[in-house]
C-alpha cells in the first residue's frame, strides 16, 4: 500500500476578517520531496504553510497529515522544524553554538538548564553528532551573538534536527544574507539535501536561484491560490515570474541545475 503524503489540502480556504486569505488550495506534500514555495508578499505563503503543519485551521476543506485528519498537534508540532529570521533575534547571544542546539530538544529559545528535566550528558553528545553531520563543529563553542548570518542558520537547521523533525521549514532563510554568505549557505543545504537523509525540506523563497538542484518541486502561491505545483524545471520560467511578480524578466539561465533571472 502507498504511503500516505506527509500533508495533504484537500479544497482548503481560509478567511479572516471576511476575506479569502487562502481559497480552493489542493496540495500534497510527498515525503522526502523537496519543495520550494514562491509567491509575493501577501500571496498566502505563510498562511498556507501554518495549516499545513498546524498553527491554524481552515474555514474550507481539509488538511490531512500522514493520512489522517485528526492527529495530536502537540505531538505533530515537535516533528516540524520552522526556521524563520525571527527565531534568531530570540536566541541569546552568550549561547554557544552547542547550548542553541541542545534547546532544540526541549522546545526552548536559549538553554535554560535549571529546568526540569535538565539537559543531559547525552543530550550534548546529541548535539555535537547533529553539529558533525551538518558539517559545523567548528561552530560548538562559538557564541550564537558573534556568528555569521549563515552560520547561525547551520546551527538552527542543526537545532530543530535535535527533535528528529519529519518536516523542516525555511522560511527564507537567506534573508539579510550579502551574497558571499548567501552562496556558501546554499551551497552547504544543497550538500546536506544530496545525502537524502533528514527530513523533508520546505524553502520558502523569492529568489529562484536559492532554489538548489535537490528541491526538485515547487508551487507557486498567488492571490491566495495554488497557481502552479509541479516540477522545478517546469514550474520555475520566466513567464511564470512575470506572471506572478509583475515584472519583466527576459529568460532564465539555468547554471548547474540553478536558475538565474535575466532581466
Amino acid at each position: 500500500m502507498p504511503e500516505p503524503p506527509l500533508i495533504e489540502l484537500q479544497g482548503v480556504g481560509f478567511r479572516r476578517a471576511g476575506a479569502d486569505i487562502l481559497a480552493g488550495v489542493n496540495w500534497r506534500l510527498q515525503r522526502s520531496r523537496h519543495t520550494a514555495v514562491l509567491g509575493p508578499n501577501g500571496a498566502g505563503k505563510t498562511t498556507l504553510l501554518r495549516l499545513a503543519c498546524g498553527y491554524a485551521w481552515p474555514t474550507a476543506g481539509r488538511v490531512l497529515r500522514l493520512g489522517r485528519e485528526l492527529v495530536d498537534l502537540r505531538a505533530l508540532r515537535r516533528q516540524i522544524g520552522w526556521i524563520a529570521s525571527d527565531l534568531a533575534a530570540q536566541v541569546p547571544p552568550r549561547d554557544s553554538g552547542l547550548e542553541t542546539v541542545v534547546s532544540g530538544r526541549y522546545g526552548q529559545v536559549g538553554l535554560r538548564r535549571h529546568l526540569k528535566p535538565a539537559p543531559t550528558e547525552a543530550d550534548f553528545a546529541d548535539a555535537r553528532k547533529e553539529l558533525a553531520a551538518l558539517r559545523c563543529d567548528a561552530l560548538t563553542d562559538k557564541p550564537f551573538g558573534v556568528m555569521s548570518h549563515g552560520e547561525r542558520q547551520q546551527v538552527l537547521i542543526a537545532r530543530a534536527r535535535m527533535a528528529a523533525p519529519l518536516l523542516l521549514v525555511l522560511d527564507e532563510p537567506c534573508a539579510g544574507m550579502d551574497p558571499g554568505v548567501r552562496e556558501r549557505f546554499l551551497a552547504w543545504l544543497e550538500e546536506r539535501l544530496a545525502v537524502g537523509a533528514g527530513p523533508t525540506v520546505v524553502l520558502v523563497t523569492h529568489h529562484v536561484e536559492e532554489i538548489t538542484p535537490s528541491i526538485a518541486r515547487t508551487v507557486v502561491v498567488s492571490g491566495g491560490r495554488l497557481t502552479h505545483d509541479g516540477p522545478t524545471s517546469e514550474v520555475v520560467t520566466a513567464e511564470t515570474i512575470n506572471e506572478v511578480y509583475g515584472t519583466k524578466v527576459r529568460r532564465l539561465e539555468r547554471e548547474a541545475g540553478r536558475c538565474w533571472a535575466i532581466w
